[in-house]
């Protein structure tokens, strides 16, 4: 058995872009879909408050995959307020012996982007043909990433941003505006205007009350929502999900965190009204937008078999994997 690799975040980010994980992590979904994954998720609260951190561990497993993962992901308010990563690592694990290979010191580099991954893919399926107008609420990581994820299956002319923190919308503005070229980059002052002005809206915030209000929607409208990924967190309304087409990525997961967790306990309102998980969509097996009319979101929890694609693309551009052979 040899040592175990090491692999710190800046080689990590070197080596793997977030447009390179699209595709499999959309073989992951599909995977995960046809029954074929574990995914196992833990949160704890270490701090006073939910708000100032969390943890996640979770676990991935796919059947026929040579690896398996162990995440741990932390997220502490204070690393935010002062501008620095955030911990955490992924275990990468022999499937056939258990031995571990690689401790990925990500510092969320990964988790970042293949939830930029996710969003590509929720937009190539559930998006409206033509976008002109894209919102984001938020103003962190996601509202950094999701932006470029939908531009890259839906080119966009506008792009509003709204946050609680003016400051900060601005100052994502300006970070996005070299890596979206051409599109015009405008900060929102106003959340419902900045709602109903959306083709496509991505909500990425911390939001523990629902900031989207159903009788602010649309016909054709896509949101994709990432932010709300815990049982204390929660951005769009019950309202929102019954008027919605609601794809989600695993259902379990879903009815037990986040948005689709507290419409349920609100009422009206049960994990039977999700309209199938988006693996199902990326397969053919259940259709995603029918119409135009549709209002379609991709409700995004986050789930262990995404990590390990993203290990395993990691891994393999590293030379610690060799990519398997072509067909």
């Amino acid at each position: 058995m040899s040592a175990v690799r090491i692999i710190g975040a800046d080689e990590l980010r070197a080596a793997v872009r977030f447009e390179d994980l699209i595709e499999p992590v959309s073989r992951a979904f599909r995977e995960a879909s046809a029954g074929l994954a574990e995914n196992g998720l833990i949160v704890t609260f270490p701090g006073e408050r939910p708000d100032l951190g969390d943890v996640y561990v979770k676990t991935g497993v796919l059947r026929g995959h040579r690896v398996y993962i162990v995440k741990v992901s932390p997220w502490f308010a204070l690393n935010v307020e002062r501008g620095q990563p955030q911990g955490g690592f992924i275990g990468v694990f022999d499937s056939g012996t258990g031995h571990t290979l690689a401790i990925l010191n990500e510092e969320h580099y990964l988790s970042d982007i293949r939830t930029a991954a996710a969003g590509s893919l929720a937009a190539r399926v559930l998006a409206p043909a033509h976008v002109g107008t894209a919102a984001v609420l938020g103003a962190g990581v996601q509202a950094y990433w999701q932006p470029q994820a939908l531009y890259r299956e839906r080119p966009f002319e506008t792009l509003l941003i709204w946050a609680r923190t003016p400051e900060k919308a601005s100052a994502l503005a300006a970070r996005l505006a070299p890596v979206l070229p051409g599109v015009d980059i405008l900060v929102s002052d106003n959340l419902e205007r900045t709602v109903r002005e959306a083709d496509v809206l991505i909500t990425a915030t911390q939001a523990r009350e629902p900031l989207v209000r159903g009788e602010w929607l649309r016909e054709g409208q896509h949101i994709t929502a990432v932010g709300a990924d815990d049982a204390t967190k929660c951005e769009l309304d019950a309202a929102t999900l019954k008027r919605a087409r609601v794809f989600v990525d695993d259902r379990q997961t879903a009815a037990a965190n986040g948005d689709v967790y507290h419409a349920v306990q609100a009422g009206g309102y049960t994990p039977g009204d999700v309209a199938g998980e988006i693996g199902e969509v990326l397969a053919g097996r259940k259709a995603g937008r029918i119409s135009a009319g549709d209002i379609t979101v991709a409700k995004f929890v986050g789930i262990g078999v995404q990590d390990l694609a993203a290990a395993e693309v990691a891994l393999e551009k590293l030379g610690v994997l060799q990519a398997p052979a072509l067909p």
